[in-house]
């Protein structure tokens, strides 16, 4: 944090409702944000796609839409999607506390549903949701991106280790992960120890 000064402070507030409220309801609820220290990677992601649409799949509170948002500036909208009433209730109205409800939409779905009826190209997204529905994704991720797009690709600890060891669904991410390594529209690096993966649409 000391490091980056301050880059990785923003929407802070908004990443500590997020605990706030998973803390509160309890380990049914899924609602986990972002580790802050990646805050700095959507600024310099949208600098090298020239960012003016980024997608995201697994809202929570809001917090990464809006970190998002703030790295690719005033130019750039966010869509993101959300499978709980509750949690994009809560992101509607964080985001409308911000000013940043005109830059981001909350889509109200499961990514499997809604993925197969957006239109255009984004120059970012941001996978964040459930893992066992990412093989699905696949063929939308060509259809929705553009040569020098950026894909990335959270929650695949379950089959790496860590914090979601025990969690089902490891076939899914293995199958997710072969496939856009090998997939000739894509360069995939997949990052240890955080366990994201990185893709850029060739």
């Amino acid at each position: 944090m000391k490091i980056y000064a301050g880059r990785a402070d923003i929407h802070l507030d908004l990443y500590q409702l997020s605990n706030q409220h998973r803390r509160k309801h309890g380990r049914d609820c899924d609602m986990y944000p972002s580790d802050p220290l990646q805050a700095p990677l959507w600024t310099a992601i949208a600098s090298l796609t020239h960012a003016r649409r980024m997608l995201e799949v697994g809202c929570g509170h809001g917090y990464t839409a809006a970190v998002m948002a703030s790295a690719g500036g005033p130019n750039c909208h966010v869509d993101t999607i959300e499978a709980n009433p509750q949690h994009a209730k809560l992101a509607e109205k964080a985001l409308q506390e911000r000013d940043l409800s005109e830059r981001i939409t909350i889509l109200r779905g499961r990514g499997q549903n809604l993925l197969p009826r957006l239109k255009g190209r984004y120059d970012v997204l941001f996978l964040d949701g459930d893992w066992r529905e990412y093989p699905r994704y696949i063929p939308h991720l060509r259809r929705l991106t553009r040569p020098g797009s950026i894909i990335v690709t959270a929650n695949l600890n379950p089959l790496f280790g860590g914090w979601g060891g025990r969690l089902q669904g490891k076939p899914a991410i293995l199958s997710y992960l072969t496939r856009l390594v090998r997939d000739p529209h894509f360069r995939t690096y997949i990052v240890p120890g955080e366990w994201h993966s990185i893709s850029v649409r060739v």
